[in-house]
């Protein structure tokens, strides 16, 4: 007997010594992709893994302050942006619960002067399948947007804008102002603000100590200010370009506070298990009710993302497998990015360490690119390092080489775009805007009537703005 409890003594000291070792070489090599992407200066902010609400992995990185070089810790503040979709969310199902609504409710119910149809509901909303756009796009909001601090403030730009289609449920089309118009639903059904209701709702009761709405001229604790990187390298802070906390996101929180709110749905403190199944399912993308909901690894992975000028955020749940993982980043479009890293890690695929951004290896061989003498040879140059799966890509990279003054540059850039995805319509758009700012009119009419003419063909959502685009530079060339 004792031979026997010896041998399972020594099997249990070896599982646990194995599990310690798997756990330690998981830590190891996300440290090893850590610190290339600070090597890169890719990188800045705060990242956890936990398995079962247990930390695994939990570091910060970077500066919170590059101006007083106050560096980020575990506890920094960061806008989360869209990822406050999903406190909207639980809130609406937290009042179907008390059965203040129903998710089936037509909008009017509610907002008795909404002026967009009878037939857009509370579920289209949840689902981005409503039709209403983006606030942030009326000229109104661009010229002012700190000065929209409630609720009520954006729904006069929301309800002046054209719908994007006009049957609500047929396609999926991302809307921050459904949120808003969500939120308003809230309020008006609590009789509460958003802020009080989501503070009271679900920050005090997870205790999310770190979690709150704050405008940007408000002194907050150990918050982490917003960086871009240009693609010359140099820095620029965003306070002219963040954007004020509302029901469609930009709050602030803590990779901590964020794993209270992850493991208070695996239980019924917010919301009950119907509700949960509800907002978890797919529907017409990869995307349930105010969750982002997809299929890997042999999990449902449910979440969302958020990205901002100058911030970045991603929070992935692994419901099979009880993983959490929280990238909070005052760098934007980065988050995503360490996300999958430590995903391919934790589920032991194959991966590369990272490299520079693609915006930065042009820059660096925008000589080497103006040598080659055709499209065909700067694409193969560019996609032998890197693959350039979606126009937005390339796009957002010729605007900012607009910006710092390299305009030829960016022009070939935009025909390159135009060459690799002939079938978009926004590159004609964009080439036409960078040959209008170049005062090459003939050509800048030919790209906009381009852009006219593709979205025509595919039932492109963006076929009014390209057409009122068109019909404002006729007019102006006109004059």
């Amino acid at each position: 007997m004792k031979n026997i409890n010896k041998t399972i003594l020594i099997i249990i000291c070896f599982v646990c010594f194995n599990a310690k070792l798997s756990a330690q070489t998981v830590n190891e090599k996300i440290d090893e992709v850590m610190q290339k992407y600070i090597e890169l200066d890719r990188f800045s902010g705060t990242v956890l893994l936990a398995k079962d609400g247990k930390v695994l992995y939990e570091k910060a990185f970077g500066e919170a302050n590059k101006s007083y070089k106050v560096k980020n810790n575990i506890d920094t503040k960061f806008n989360i942006a869209s990822m406050g979709k999903m406190f909207t969310g639980i809130s609406i199902f937290q009042l179907k619960e008390r059965g203040k609504l129903d998710i089936n409710d037509p909008v009017i119910k509610y907002l008795k002067n909404f002026p967009l149809g009878d037939r857009i509901t509370i579920y289209h909303l949840l689902s981005h399948t409503s039709g209403v756009g983006s606030y942030m796009r009326h000229p109104d909001y661009q010229e002012n947007r700190n000065g929209f601090r409630k609720v009520n403030d954006l729904l006069p730009l929301i309800y002046e804008q054209e719908l994007n289609f006009k049957t609500p449920g047929e396609r999926f089309s991302y809307s921050n102002s459904g949120m808003i118009i969500l939120g308003a639903i809230i309020e008006k059904i609590s009789g509460k603000s958003y802020t009080n209701y989501i503070t009271e709702n679900i920050f005090i009761p997870l205790n999310m100590n770190d979690t709150r709405m704050s405008f940007w001229d408000e002194v907050i604790e150990n918050y982490a200010t917003g960086y871009m990187k240009s693609v010359s390298g140099t820095f620029h802070n965003n306070i002219y370009q963040s954007s004020p906390p509302h029901a469609d996101g930009g709050i602030l929180s803590t990779v901590g506070d964020i794993l209270k709110f992850d493991q208070a749905l695996y239980s019924s403190i917010l919301i009950n298990d119907a509700s949960k199944k509800k907002m978890f399912t797919a529907l017409k993308v990869t995307y349930g009710l105010a969750f982002q909901v997809e299929d890997r690894q042999g999990n449902k992975v449910v979440g969302h993302s958020g990205g901002m000028p100058g911030f970045s955020s991603y929070f992935s749940r692994y419901l099979k497998d009880k993983y959490t993982i929280v990238v909070l980043s005052n760098y934007d479009m980065i988050s995503k990015n360490v996300t999958h890293y430590i995903e391919d890690i934790l589920f032991d695929e194959k991966y590369k360490l990272p490299k520079a951004r693609l915006n930065h290896f042009i820059y660096n061989n925008m000589d080497k690119i103006e040598a080659l003498d055709s499209l065909q040879a700067i694409s193969d140059f560019i996609q032998n390092d890197y693959s350039i799966k979606h126009p937005q890509y390339l796009n957002a990279i010729a605007y900012e080489f607009m910006h710092e003054e390299k305009k030829p540059f960016a022009i070939k850039l935009f025909k390159l775009n135009v060459h690799l995805f002939p079938n978009e319509a926004n590159v004609y758009d964009s080439l036409g805007e960078a040959y209008e700012d170049k005062k090459e009119n003939n050509l800048a009419l030919k790209n906009y009537e381009k852009a006219v003419e593709v979205a025509k063909k595919k039932s492109d959502l963006s076929l009014n703005s390209f057409t009122a685009t068109l019909e404002r530079f006729k007019k102006e060339k006109n004059k």
